[in-house]
């Protein structure tokens, strides 16, 4: 790390992957420690003890530890009867349900493991009866969300040893229940009814006019936001509320509104943290109740299975109650359905406020996406925590994945990139520099062990700073206690804790959270911290063992740990690796500015120097790319089982499964054609007589990485009546191929002008048919045909439904106006190449395939002919300053925005 951050420093660029294996291996060969002199054991377990004791702290805690090891008390383990096997079938179902919308094999397999382990099963018995928990989970309590609609039947060529699908992989196939599928389908069931209570629209505007008259007026956006949540009636109703977009003012302005208007408001969270500060975002003049999900939802439970009195405030939900769940992006389907469900029943209505685009908890699902598709959802879309508008453009911008918001942060040098140490001491140094210039800072980083080390850091730099006359250098140097991350504390501290508790009061109505901040007060002799609140200031004693479990340093924290954040400024740690959900959280936090730096150096791994990536390095802009494109929202049960029977999802597999099995069945067909013998009397068949020629014809030509599919493409031309032999030795005579890089990729475009394998157009233009000779084939000929025809009514039904759309595709919004039947042109083409709904390339990436070549190109020419306004206007400049533009997709994209600015008067 030194030595990187060293080189960094002199050349002012971070080393090269050759350079950062150089400069570990140096760093080896620097640090390595010198051979202790030997030692006996009784002197090793003496240091062992001394060690021991220093991070346990007393003898007596070594004591304990080493009994606990030698003599752990395990729980009494259950007997594997029957009745232990129906418990645990729907302890795996629930944990599947509650985990998870959708599930795999593997899930269930490693959960029944799990589950076994407790259980007194024999050891020669634990894979049968994990087997067995697996096949009851899957085939006896599960749904299936295989593609029935594929139902052709693959021959034995397409088939694995076990006769499943060549075209299937094992263990990928998809399970849910039906009682998620219920789950889902009652709460979007729930959010088209409009039968609610709603405020009358003067209570509305006194809200409004309160909020003005205390300094604080609501944007056009968020007075809409109040007045349709208050006044529209409906039962269950969405928000969707982009990071700094003002939901904190509207939630407020809202709550005032319904209790003015004669109703009571409940405020719900996933988490603790965030239910407080949910509490501090509603608080009105009355009580205003606020508590977690999970607290309704056990409430709920209890009471139906033990009778128990459920909390007044759930108990006198009526048909004025108004209940907001924040972060309802956070919250997992069942819990949901189950609050919805209760609240719907007793009269009451629902308001979801969340970030479909911020991170999300592990069981949450994407019902939020399901309720917008549907019945719509209101949203926040101006800014205003951002102290530069464009800033809050670019997170937008960000938020949707699209490339060209990391201009501004490039831009404004917002990207810093080096190795991790480098990166990890700029990041401190920021953050320390904004500390001191009296701005709010925090820092970010992705895992805990990254955010462990910026603590280490800052706790370093605190001791440092203080004066030895200060009245706190005695304290702060005085006793220390280990915290959960493994660093220290002293008195003064900034500290989190990790874990709600309850039995921690600070107050009658609250207590310790996990992602509270907490200043310490005192450490005491058996190890418990006195701790401050640092929002308000009520402090508590934590024990011992909550702070050896639940504490770390809370100078800096995880992306995670930061959503719902406001900060001057955010600093945080990259790897590369994070979502566009992480870094859109991460670049958000600060209203001043955002910065991140980004690990570009590897860690020096000898072995790593032949990865792709570093045989030819990702640029920082290439990284972030990456980052934007690892979309990470959940999706629900529902919206899956949708998109595999919509036709442009099915139509690109289809499209592959033709054509593969075009090629496997040209080969199996000449497989059993044969053209001679061999020295030694043995058949040959038409395929053995291609790959023993082709060595002879082009050395070399079967370690090209086009070989493959020029085989593919002269076996086809066999099985049309050609002899490939023949067709293969006239294209490389044709002219000269040593100046080729991938000479089989040239053979592959010069041995016919359409590039349809001489067999003219398939169910596709770029598609070959099917030869008359397989078409006639009594094993190939009926299967291919249906793999025919399902690729031609899907692309019907494609073309079909595109020509009808009102609305523009996303590719077609970048200043281009083509005409309806290209638009479905295109559609069809996207779909059967599967390109990226999010690439906005119209046709996407380039294609090398003669025959599909040609018909991009052929489609782009429609695409971005010049038939624009902006376009019309522009080109004869544009194209003079920049010619290459003339095959840029983007270029009628920048054409309307100089007509716009244009427009606008700017020179």
């Amino acid at each position: 790390k030194v030595l990187a951050a060293a080189f960094q420093a002199t050349h002012g660029r971070p080393p090269t992957p050759v350079e950062t294996i150089q400069l570990s291996q140096q760093a080896t060969l620097e640090t390595r420690e010198a051979k202790h002199e030997p030692r006996s054991l009784a002197e090793q377990r003496e240091t062992w003890s001394r060690e021991a004791i220093e991070v346990l702290g007393t003898p007596q805690r070594v004591k304990q530890m080493v009994h606990g090891a030698l003599n752990p008390k395990g729980a009494a383990r259950s007997l594997a009867d029957s009745a232990w096997f129906a418990k645990t079938t729907d302890r795996i179902v629930a944990t599947m349900e509650g985990g998870r919308s959708t599930w795999q094999f593997w899930h269930v397999y490693a959960e029944a493991q799990r589950q076994v382990r407790g259980a007194n099963v024999p050891t020669n018995q634990v894979a049968q009866v994990v087997d067995l928990l697996v096949s009851e989970v899957l085939d006896g309590r599960s749904v299936s969300m295989a593609r029935q609609w594929d139902a052709i039947s693959e021959p034995v060529e397409l088939r694995r040893a076990d006769g499943a699908s060549v075209y299937t992989q094992s263990g990928a196939e998809l399970f849910t229940s039906g009682k998620v599928l219920a789950a889902e389908e009652r709460l979007v069931e729930a959010a088209g009814r409009h039968d609610g209570y709603a405020v009358e629209a003067s209570s509305v505007d006194l809200a409004l006019l309160e909020s003005t008259a205390n300094g604080i007026t609501l944007n056009a956006g968020q007075a809409t936001l109040v007045r349709e949540m208050a006044t529209s009636g409906a039962r269950l109703q969405l928000a969707i509320a982009p990071a700094g977009s003002g939901k904190t003012t509207a939630m407020r302005a809202l709550a005032s509104a319904w209790t003015d208007g004669g109703g009571t408001i409940i405020g719900l969270a996933p988490s603790a943290a965030a239910a407080d500060a949910l509490r501090s975002q509603i608080d009105t003049q009355t009580d205003t109740q606020t508590d977690t999900l999970a607290k309704l939802t056990h409430s709920l439970e209890q009471a139906r299975e033990t009778g128990a009195a459920m909390p007044t405030w759930v108990a006198g939900i009526d048909s004025s109650t108004l209940v907001v769940i924040d972060e309802a992006g956070m919250a997992d389907t069942l819990s949901l359905d189950t609050a919805v469900s209760y609240i719907l029943e007793r009269g009451g209505s629902v308001r979801l406020i969340g970030d479909d685009q911020q991170l999300s908890a592990i069981g949450a699902r994407g019902v939020l996406r399901d309720i917008r598709a549907t019945h719509g959802a209101l949203q926040l879309t101006e800014l205003v925590r951002f102290k530069d508008p464009a800033e809050g453009a670019a997170s937008l911008a960000l938020r949707e994945g699209k490339a060209e918001a990391l201009g501004f942060y490039l831009d404004r040098d917002r990207v810093h990139v080096g190795d991790l140490a480098t990166m990890t001491e700029d990041v401190f140094a920021a953050w320390q520099a904004d500390r001191a210039a009296g701005l709010d800072s925090i820092m970010l980083a992705p895992t805990r062990d990254l955010v462990s080390e910026l603590n280490q850091q800052a706790r370093a730099h605190r001791l440092e700073g203080i004066d030895p006359a200060d009245p706190d250098h005695d304290a702060a140097s005085g006793p220390v206690r280990r915290l959960a991350d493994g660093n220290e504390a002293s008195i003064g501290e900034l500290i989190i804790t990790r874990e709600n508790d309850r039995r921690l009061r600070t107050s009658t109505t609250d207590w310790v959270k996990n992602g509270d901040r907490w200043n310490v007060l005192e450490i005491h002799d058996g190890g418990d911290l006195t701790v401050q609140h640092t929002q308000h200031g009520r402090t508590v004693r934590l024990p011992a063992d909550y702070v050896a479990r639940s504490t770390e340093l809370g100078y800096a924290c995880t992306v995670h740990t930061a959503q719902g954040v406001t900060a001057d400024t955010m600093h945080g740690l990259a790897t590369g690796s994070e979502s566009r959900q992480q870094l859109y959280t991460m670049m958000t936090r600060g209203a001043h500015a955002n910065h991140v730096y980004l690990e570009v150096v590897g860690d020096g791994d000898p072995h790593s120097v032949i990865h792709p990536t570093l045989v030819r390095p990702l640029t920082p802009t290439d990284i972030l790319e990456s980052m934007l494109a690892r979309d990470d929202t959940q999706r629900s049960a529902t919206s899956l089982l949708r998109e595999q029977a919509d036709p442009a999802t099915r139509l690109g597999e289809a499209s592959q499964r033709y054509l593969d099995s075009l090629y496997v069945a040209a080969e199996d067909l000449l497989r059993h054609e044969h053209v001679g013998q061999d020295a030694h009397g043995a058949p040959i068949n038409v395929v053995n007589a291609l790959d023993n020629a082709v060595e002879t014809l082009v050395p070399g030509l079967s370690d090209e990485a086009a070989w493959p599919t020029l085989r593919a493409h002269l076996l086809l031309l066999g099985a049309a009546g050609e002899n490939p032999v023949d067709a293969l030795r006239a294209a490389a005579g044709d002219r000269e191929l040593e100046s080729a890089h991938d000479r089989a990729a040239v053979l592959d475009w010069r041995l016919d002008a359409s590039g349809l394998r001489n067999a003219g157009a398939g169910p596709l233009p770029w598609m070959p048919a099917v030869p008359a000779r397989l078409a006639d084939d009594p094993h190939w000929g009926a299967y291919l045909s249906q793999r025919a025809h399902l690729v031609e009514q899907l692309a019907e039904q494609v073309h079909t439904r595109a020509a009808e759309q009102s609305s523009l595709p996303v590719w077609a919004q970048n200043g281009l106006r083509p005409e309806a039947a290209t638009v479905a042109d295109v559609e069809v083409w996207r779909a059967a190449m599967q390109v990226p709904v999010d690439d906005r390339r119209p046709t996407g990436a380039p294609q090398l395939q003669k025959a599909s070549a040609t018909r991009q190109r052929r489609l782009n020419r429609a695409v971005t002919g010049d038939h624009t306004p902006a376009l019309k206007e522009w080109r004869q400049l544009l194209y003079s300053l920049a010619p290459q533009v003339r095959d840029d997709e983007f270029t009628p994209l920048l054409a309307e925005r100089l007509a716009a600015m244009s427009r606008a008067g700017v020179t």
